[in-house]
């Protein structure tokens, strides 16, 4: 095949389809350009173009314009926006459009299946996980009340001698002063000088004390909020799968494991992930915390998931998430951009370990050799 297939995207999926491109014989050139910088002659003699850049629109805005330029040109393009997809389908005859994850996470849930369905898959009780959620005291707490014990209990005994009431009545009398609810049945008004200065003292405490305790009252309201918005409530079940990663690929591998009936808690760093509101809308348990964190993984009930697939966009979170996965029992299905690494891991057994670039250059490759045969004939 003379004519060069053309090859547009400056990441690691161009490099890894042009390199198995030049593998079968094929004649390849790279396009570095934007879509307000293609002219006619980067596409003249072309057998095909593929479209592999990182972002939709500018895929998109490459593959009209090169459409106007040369209308019979084949296009293979990556694109991951459903809607998106459809409407190219119908409007654009003659592209074929992939998405790198639309590719990967069939392959994923499929393992994911297989992992389930084997005789010895069951929910591991495993080794337990530090969590540094419990039992932790408040300091600020602990000192107001100790103030308030040595505020109350002595200033009773005072006013008992004092104003000649009895312990429990000079207690109640106190506490009604301190807590800004006097004075009603009790009052300071024919004391001593010094019982009033002394009560407008308990009553300058008790206005801090409350101050304090609203506040520290306040924040753990506010926090145990926060921590349910983000979905850090402990799983109370077993059996579940653990999917770190919100992304292009966990979104796709999540909608095809809940349709198969499996039941997911979601572990997202960013909060803001889109991907990771639409999987909580859906029914999934999704925390948003950092997944390497042991305290992260006690909470979503790490020893008793039947299954851990590490798909953040980092190997070194996959990894890390793994090893600790292995250290309670439980079977890992693990994503890893270098092919290198998912060889290494697979290989020692810590990990079935799958790339998505492996099966994403081979599916651009075919469709764009196809195209090129097809134009040429």
């Amino acid at each position: 095949m003379s004519a060069p297939i053309l090859v547009c995207g400056d990441n690691a999926l161009g490099a890894c389809v042009e390199e198995s491109l030049r593998a079968q014989g094929a004649t390849t050139r790279r396009l570095h350009c934007r879509s307000f910088e293609l002219q006619p002659a980067d596409l003249a003699g072309a057998a095909a173009l593929i479209l592999v850049g990182d972002g939709d629109s500018a895929n998109v805005s490459l593959a009209l314009r090169s459409r106007h330029f040369e209308p019979g040109l084949p296009i293979v393009m990556r694109i991951f926006d459903s809607a998106l997809v459809q409407y190219l389908d119908e409007t654009l005859p003659g592209v074929r459009v992939l998405s790198m994850s639309g590719v990967a996470a069939p392959l994923f849930a499929q393992a994911a299946r297989e992992v389930l369905a084997s005789p010895g898959t069951r929910a591991p009780s495993g080794l337990p996980l530090r969590s540094r959620r419990r039992y932790r005291v408040d300091k600020t707490l602990i000192v107001a009340l100790l103030s308030l014990f040595v505020l109350v209990f002595p200033s009773a005994a005072y006013y008992s001698h004092e104003l000649n009431l009895r312990y429990l009545d000079a207690l109640y009398f106190v506490w009604t002063t301190v807590m800004t609810v006097g004075y009603g049945d009790i009052a300071l008004k024919d004391a001593s000088d010094t019982a009033k200065v002394y009560g407008m003292f308990l009553m300058l405490g008790g206005a801090s004390f409350i101050a304090v305790l609203f506040a520290l009252l306040s924040d753990f309201v506010l926090t145990r909020r926060l921590e349910v918005l983000q979905g850090r409530t402990p799983e109370r079940g077993d059996g579940h799968i653990i999917m770190v990663g919100a992304g292009n690929v966990g979104y796709r591998v999540a909608g095809l494991l809940r349709d198969a009936g499996r039941r997911l808690v979601v572990i997202e760093r960013e909060g803001e992930s889109l991907r990771a509101r639409e999987l909580a809308a859906a029914g999934d348990h999704v925390i948003v915390a950092d997944a390497t964190a042991e305290e992260t993984l006690a909470i979503a009930a790490l020893p008793r998931a039947a299954l851990v697939l590490a798909l953040a966009d980092s190997d070194a979170v996959n990894l890390q998430v793994a090893l600790l996965a292995r250290r309670c029992g439980v079977p890992v299905i693990m994503r890893s951009d270098s092919a290198e690494l998912a060889t290494h891991m697979q290989a020692r057994g810590d990990a079935i370990a799958i790339s998505p670039l492996t099966p994403a250059t081979q599916a651009f490759v075919s469709a764009a050799l196809a195209a090129a045969r097809r134009s040429v004939r």
